[in-house]
């Protein structure tokens, strides 16, 4: 039997829970009972209240029939013509006040009293003496807005009557004309009824229990009829429950639960008698309600905390009996999970549960013999997967492997490091979503043969990354089982992208090398050479005057010796490795890259366009970074070298996109065009003297580039493909270094002229104005430059300047309207004008043109803006 023992309790346990279901049938009937219970009285006082609410309509309407009858009373009315028209008053007053009293006042045993009163309210007549003669008008305002073209009678509310002092409610009819038809009556009659009348209605408690009632509540919340259980309630007691509030804001009447005016919970009724301006209320407290259901209420509340109780003691006692020992084997699976071998289960018990420990216990011993004999191999395998793995992450080389489906299983941190991704992020992926299309493409070929062969494979492959493109040699190789059954493709990639450079770099010195040493020796020889023949040639051309055609003939010849002279220089130039530290100074690529833009402006927008072609600008990338250290005519001749390349690369129109950018302390100049592009072979050349694709030049104009580049100090990449366009990238390093600015050549002296003059710059165009600044700074002048006209005027308020040079082009401020503003100034400066109009002179006429010191038109020759600056300033000295 011991294989039973918890079959039995789990027996026991579900005859203890089979109670439940009784307890909750017990419930259910018990709540479905009260709801019946609830139902029923709620559909009852229901029907009591509509019967109390007819009969109490049927009880005023017979009141109201029988003072409308008073009103027709053809004695009544003759005798009230009568007082009108003065006759016997007195007499028949006292006639028609008995017959009142006798005649009409017994006929109902609730009339309190009968009033007759004139059109302007005063009382003719009355049944108590005491009101003859008063204005119920100011007594009771009465007869106020009453309307009897539409009522025949009016019901005035229950309230404390002053005229009858006693509670209670009065009709209102008007009494008309004997015979006649008109529209104002004689008068009117009132008659005063006790509150009595309606008690009478609402104190019948009878077949509604011990604490049923049904009552009024005026529109005030007062109760207005007597009260069960509140003595002197009417007009005295309060009433705003819930029904009241529902019927007054929103004439909704209800159904239900809630809370009287005595605070208890009742069920009740809510009907609105908007006739009356009354509202009824039906009710009974809910605990006699529901007092029948008291004792089946107990039942089903004992019944089920008893069923809860034991099924909760049985439960409690079962699973004690089963969780203890269950946690002695968690306790023990999980010191085993630990590491703890030595733990074992101590039970002593003859169940399932014994025999369960039982079972743990051999499996413990036998998996401890089993992880003594394995702890030895395994120390083994950790100590070579820490090998492997120290191996693979320190090696400088991409290592990855891919299953038989060419996804990937492993990669080392090299190669985390080139994708920018975890192990756990590439796992179970392919190389198509981590690599570039083009790579991807020929890394499967590869992966193929390796599958088709089993044997490894050798090959180089490019890789773009962000980081440019990287040249990798590639070996893949097949990892097989220990039952010889290939598993897993191994690879393993070394970058050589920097010895490719290297390499490149080597073949373009030994080039250097070999024609510097050509140059060298060229040099000489051949400046001799020009130079004997070209002072013969000067020397023929003094002598020859007059001789036209031999004067041409030795000017060309003497211009191809300046050419010639020119290749040697350049040649020189390319093959020089430094830079005349004197004629280093500090250079901002954005102001270089400005200048080129404005001094070709012609060939890539007015010439252009007067050949139909369109070529578009964009230096929106143009960022703020810091100058370098060089020789600016250098650098110049880089930028316009790459440039014009550029243009001559987009024979048909196109973009060039200028960028530049600073990074880890370098300056970064990037010339982007939309041209024909360039192959491989192109690419690998296109830094070699002599070696050109153009029909006409000499091939040296990129290598000179080169040299430039490598003598800052720089280097120069370049991407291209065909139809795509081309992309130089030029790097220097930046600089904070204070240098010299460089030397003035135009000066006679050899040195920057100083001076002591000031001179206010206003071009709005930012190119032309700074190609000006640094002209007239370079040449000893102090100036303020700015590219609107308003800032000027703004200078001139606050500052002395000795020469004003105005853009008269400007759209903000006309020249006209600065000229104006100078003359208001202490110190008037001279006026120089920058006309990018022509005929500037024949369109401003009648002396205009006298406000001017001098007019400089487009294109501006530097030398003439000198010179016109020093002639002002000589004039003035």
């Amino acid at each position: 039997m011991k294989s039973f023992n918890i079959k039995w309790k789990i027996l026991l346990f579900g005859l203890c829970a089979a109670l439940i279901p009784i307890a909750l049938i017990t419930t259910m009937y018990y709540l479905y009972l009260r709801t019946e219970i609830r139902d029923r009285e709620i559909n009852r006082f229901t029907a009591l209240a509509k019967a109390k609410k007819n009969y109490l309509l049927l009880c005023i309407a017979s009141k109201e029939n029988r003072v409308i009858d008073f009103c027709s009373d053809g004695y009544i009315r003759e005798s009230l013509e009568k007082i009108t028209h003065g006759e016997y008053r007195s007499t028949i007053i006292q006639s028609l006040t008995k017959y009142l009293k006798t005649a009409k006042l017994p006929i109902d045993t609730h009339m309190l009293g009968i009033h007759i009163v004139d059109t302007e309210y005063n009382v003719i007549v009355s049944t108590d003496e005491k009101m003859a003669g008063k204005n119920i008008y100011t007594e009771e305002k009465l007869l106020t807005n009453m309307d009897f073209t539409q009522k025949k009678v009016y019901l005035y509310p229950l309230h404390f009557c002053s005229l009858c002092g006693m509670k209670g409610f009065h009709i209102i009819s008007p009494i008309h004309h004997l015979g006649i038809s008109r529209k104002e009556p004689l008068g009117y009659l009132i008659a005063c009824f006790d509150v009595s009348a309606i008690n009478e209605i609402f104190t019948d408690y009878r077949n509604i229990g011990d604490t049923g009632e049904v009552y009024l509540v005026n529109r005030d919340k007062i109760m207005i009829t007597e009260s069960r259980f509140v003595k002197d309630a009417p007009l005295q007691q309060k009433v705003d429950t819930e029904p009241v509030r529902k019927i007054l804001e929103s004439s909704q009447e209800m159904v239900g639960i809630y809370t009287d005016y005595r605070e208890r919970q009742v069920v009740g009724v809510s009907i609105d008698i908007p006739d009356c301006q009354w509202i009824l209320l039906a009710e009974t407290d809910k605990a006699e309600l529901f007092a029948s259901l008291k004792t089946l209420g107990i039942i089903s509340l004992v019944l089920g905390v008893s069923v809860c109780l034991l099924v909760s003691c049985t439960g409690t006692l079962f699973a004690a009996s089963i969780s203890r020992p269950i946690q002695k084997l968690k306790a023990a699976t999980k010191s085993f999970s630990a590491g703890n071998f030595k733990g074992r289960v101590s039970l002593r018990r003859n169940d399932e549960l014994g025999e369960l420990a039982n079972s743990f216990n051999s499996m413990a011993d036998t998996i401890e013999r089993e992880i003594q004999y394995s702890s030895h191999t395994m120390s083994e395998l950790v100590k070579s997967e820490l090998k492997y793995r120290s191996i693979i992450n320190n090696t400088t080389a991409l290592i990855s492997i891919i299953d038989m489906n060419g996804r990937y299983l492993l990669i080392n941190k090299e190669y985390e490091n080139f994708i920018h991704k975890k192990t756990e992020e590439v796992a179970g992926k392919t190389v198509h979503d981590i690599l570039p299309r083009k790579a991807a493409d020929e890394i499967v070929i590869h992966d193929k043969k390796v599958f088709e062969t089993k044997q490894p494979v050798q090959y180089k492959i490019q890789v773009d990354s962000d980081t440019g493109q990287h040249t990798f040699i590639s070996v893949k190789f097949p990892i097989f089982k220990a039952d010889g059954i290939m598993y897993a493709i191994g690879s393993i990639s070394t970058d050589i992208t920097d010895l490719k450079k290297m390499e490149t770099e080597l073949l373009h010195a030994q080039k250097l090398q070999g024609l510097g040493v050509m140059a060298s020796g060229i040099a000489h020889e051949l400046n001799n050479i020009l130079a004997v023949i070209d002072a013969n040639i000067q020397l023929l051309i003094k002598e020859s005057k007059g001789r036209i055609k031999l004067l041409q003939a030795l000017s060309i010849i003497r211009e191809q010796c300046i050419d010639g002279a020119e290749v040697v220089r350049r040649m020189k130039e390319f093959t020089s490795t430094s830079v005349d530290p004197r004629k280093m100074i500090q250079v901002n690529m954005n102001s270089l890259v400005n200048n080129i833009i404005v001094f070709t402006k012609p060939l890539w927008k007015n010439i252009a366009e007067g050949k139909g072609l369109k070529y578009q600008l964009n230096t929106d990338c143009l960022k703020n970074v810091p100058n370098i250290k060089g020789n600016s005519p250098e650098l110049r001749e880089v930028v316009l070298n790459i440039f014009l390349n550029a243009l001559d690369a987009m024979p048909e129109g196109g973009t060039i996109s200028l960028s530049t950018w600073e990074k880890e302390g370098y300056v970064f100049l990037s010339i982007a065009d939309t041209g024909t592009g360039m192959t491989d072979e192109v690419k690998a050349k296109i830094f070699d003297p002599f070696f050109t694709t153009k029909k006409k030049g000499m091939g040296l104009g990129m290598s000179v580039v080169y040299g430039i580049v490598k003598r800052h100090g720089g280097t120069i990449e370049v991407q291209s493909q065909p139809g795509k366009g081309s992309t130089f990238t030029l790097k220097f390093p930046a600089t904070a270094e204070e240098l010299p600015p460089q030397p003035s050549s135009k000066d006679d002296a050899g040195k920057k002229r100083k001076s002591k003059y000031r001179i206010l710059l206003v071009e709005d165009e930012l190119a032309i104005g700074k190609i000006l600044e640094n002209l007239l700074s370079d040449n000893g002048y102090i100036v303020q430059y700015v590219n609107e006209g308003r800032k000027a005027i703004d200078l001139l308020s606050k500052e002395c300047f000795d020469l004003m040079l105005y853009d008269i082009g400007l759209p903000d401020v006309s020249v006209w309207d600065i000229i104006k503003f100078i003359e208001t100034v202490e110190k008037k400066p001279k006026i120089g004008i920058l006309a990018g109009i022509p005929d500037i002179k024949e369109k401003y006429k009648n002396g205009q043109l006298l406000a001017f010191d001098f007019i400089i038109t487009s294109p501006y020759e530097l030398e003439e803006v000198l010179s016109s600056v020093r002639r002002v300033f000589d004039n003035t000295v």
